[in-house]
């Protein structure tokens, strides 16, 4: 499902998206959109649109954004989510929906954002954004990190956290066992300095796509741990958050 982009005019970048929905009036503003989000922000998509999950399930079409209707007929919103997650855990999805309150079902399969019906362009500029500044960090990136058995190459889009402890590097990452290697925290900061990732204490970087919730001092990741927030990174961890998701609001 998770595509490297095509190569546009001059070598930029194609998006590729696909758009899941039933209504042809909706389905025509979200195309809409992306034309005029193209047109303002200099991004080139290539959209495609399926009408029904099973239209989606027999595609074949790769895809780097999803927007998907939660109200679908048949097999609904949700259930296609689930079904996406079991073989791709890294296509961001943006869901789009008639009723807020079941939004927050979108977190349960780690949707990047979800949109409320009728689709206003500015909420719509504001989450494609986020999914645009998430694309660009990630579409085809890895990371190559040696150990003394094998390179291992991680997707940066799978690497939950980075904790160090005793000069050795821990890798999370989504979907597989965690990588250990000898390091520093700063090294890896160095070479994640452009991507999603913030310093939450001393020993521990997170990627903020993978943030579920906060509280107190603690942030509970997409994995279902639970990472310590430090008294003195609290503010500055908190205002990069704060700003990183600030579409959201």
């Amino acid at each position: 499902m998770a595509g490297q982009g095509l190569s546009g005019p001059n070598g930029t970048q194609v998006i590729r998206v696909t758009i899941v929905e039933d209504d042809d009036s909706e389905a025509a503003l979200l195309e809409g959109h992306l034309e005029r989000y193209a047109r303002d922000h200099g991004v080139t998509f290539e959209v495609s649109r399926v009408a029904s999950a099973l239209d989606f399930g027999t595609s074949q079409r790769v895809a780097d954004l999803i927007f998907l209707d939660i109200g679908l007929p048949g097999m609904d919103g949700m259930e296609v989510a689930r079904l996406i997650r079991s073989y791709d855990e890294e296509t961001p999805i943006i869901f789009t929906t008639s009723l807020a309150q079941y939004a927050v079902s979108a977190w349960e399969v780690d949707a990047l954002d979800f949109i409320v019906k009728p689709v206003r362009y500015r909420d719509f500029a504001l989450r494609m954004d986020r999914a645009v500044r998430v694309l660009r960090r990630t579409m085809g990136r890895v990371l190559y990190v040696a150990a003394k058995d094998a390179v291992h190459v991680m997707p940066v889009t799978e690497i939950v956290a980075v904790e160090v402890r005793n000069h050795t590097l821990t890798y999370h990452l989504s979907g597989r066992e965690p990588v250990k290697v000898r390091g520093t925290l700063a090294e890896v900061l160095e070479r994640l300095s452009d991507a999603t990732f913030v310093r939450i204490s001393n020993s521990c970087l997170v990627n903020m796509d993978h943030i579920r919730t906060i509280q107190g001092l603690e942030v509970t990741v997409s994995t279902g741990e639970s990472l310590f927030l430090s008294h003195p990174r609290r503010a500055e961890a908190m205002a990069r958050i704060a700003d990183y998701f600030g579409g959201n609001e």
